[in-house]
């Protein structure tokens, strides 16, 4: 469940703020959803419920019968089914995570199968790497889908500046490229490591009195910064920001590495 709301809410930033190139979204006056070129020509009738905007040549679109991805020129590349894997991931490898007959496999942009239908549930590449799941538990394959991590884990999160978030025991810590256990897993919940840093949460879920997450860890997991973060964004030539306090309460804050912050809005 927590998988689908992160690719919905994907969906629904893209949505929002992804309408960039190739094809124009358009609904005619049933509320059905078409494409037009730059030139305002009709390309792809309008005949899909939901439709996202396109990025890179892909757009993801739905009917009765499910969803499917297509391309500018209006071509279903896949059979219509669950949601896919996001077209918007700005992840490293341009692979789409897609189910059929129950299994799910990778896709690239151009709709050719890369790796085949045959794990239990599957997370995007990234850093050369992609969690799947086999017989209920998460391992690591690599793009050639070898398995380089065995399937050992109840949860996990993609590889980010070399480290991935695992699962055990209902907790969570962080795992190298090998496989070993740099982090243990003690935390309610974690974010994905950048710049050397991460925020994830010490301490039980409060909504009114925690957030998400209260403490920023380096790659040792010491803490380098405390606070009240309800929403987190990654660290990007220096600077974080995040969200304090619970929904309008509080502040937008941009933190740099060291805890300062810079700007408060």
């Amino acid at each position: 469940m927590k998988t689908h709301l992160i690719l919905i809410f994907n969906l629904i930033f893209a949505l929002t703020f992804g309408q960039q190139e190739n094809l124009i979204k358009f609904q005619d006056d049933s509320r059905l959803n078409g494409y037009k070129n730059a030139e305002g020509e009709i390309i792809v009738k309008p005949m899909y419920k939901h439709a996202s905007v396109f990025n890179q040549g892909l757009a993801l679109v739905s009917t009765d019968a499910g969803w499917t991805i297509i391309n500018s020129k209006g071509n279903e590349l896949v059979e219509y089914g669950e949601f896919p894997g996001t077209v918007y991931s700005n992840l490293e490898y341009k692979y789409i995570r897609h189910k059929k007959n129950d299994k799910w496999g990778f896709i690239d942009r151009k709709g050719n199968l890369i790796i085949d239908y045959q794990y239990d549930e599957t997370k995007d590449f990234n850093e050369e790497m992609a969690s799947v799941q086999i017989d209920g538990k998460w391992g690591f394959i690599n793009i050639e889908n070898e398995l380089i991590i065995k399937p050992i884990f109840e949860n996990t999160q993609v590889f980010s500046d070399n480290f991935a978030a695992i699962q055990l025991n209902e907790k969570w810590g962080f795992i190298d490229k090998e496989g070993n256990q740099v982090i243990e897993p003690k935390y309610k919940s974690v974010y994905n490591f950048s710049e050397g840093l991460c925020a994830v949460n010490s301490q039980p879920f409060d909504m009114a009195n925690g957030g998400w997450a209260n403490e920023i860890i380096d790659k040792s997991g010491k803490i380098v910064f405390t606070g009240e973060f309800y929403f987190f964004n990654g660290y990007s030539n220096g600077i974080a920001d995040y969200w304090e306090g619970y929904h309008f309460s509080g502040k937008h804050i941009f933190i740099d590495r060291k805890g300062n912050v810079i700007r408060a809005e």
